[in-house]
């Protein structure tokens, strides 16, 4: 018993990668009237995900978290990134996600969107 614990992921959920080198589409996502961050989908691979405004704070990382789990959803039920990112425009504002609010834009990059949300 002198050796440390090796752990190891058995299972994990299906997700969308959280990088790309593509165009990405994405729309702002607000709580409480406040921009916490952006929902993203590359254009022409298979990535998705959430970049949180680092000035929202603790609800920006809850959101992270919980928009996580639902692109997780997304994937599992065969949405494709761009699919999910439509999915939740219009649905009430959830206390941890937020809401997507405004029109879909774009951005040359994933790179030029986390500059943004900085």
């Amino acid at each position: 018993m002198s050796e440390d614990p090796q752990f190891r992921t058995v299972s994990a959920p299906d997700e969308f990668p959280w990088k790309t080198q593509s165009e990405v589409r994405f729309v702002p996502v607000q709580l409480d009237g406040v921009q916490i961050g952006y929902l993203w989908a590359a254009v022409t691979d298979d990535a998705a995900g959430f970049v949180a405004r680092g000035a929202a704070g603790r609800a920006a990382l809850v959101a992270d978290l919980e928009w996580t789990r639902r692109l997780r959803w997304a994937k599992a039920n065969g949405l494709t990134p761009l699919q999910a990112l439509r999915h939740w425009v219009g649905a009430e504002e959830d206390p941890k996600a937020g809401a997507v609010s405004g029109t879909e834009e774009g951005a040359q990059s994933l790179e030029a969107l986390e500059a943004r949300a900085s």
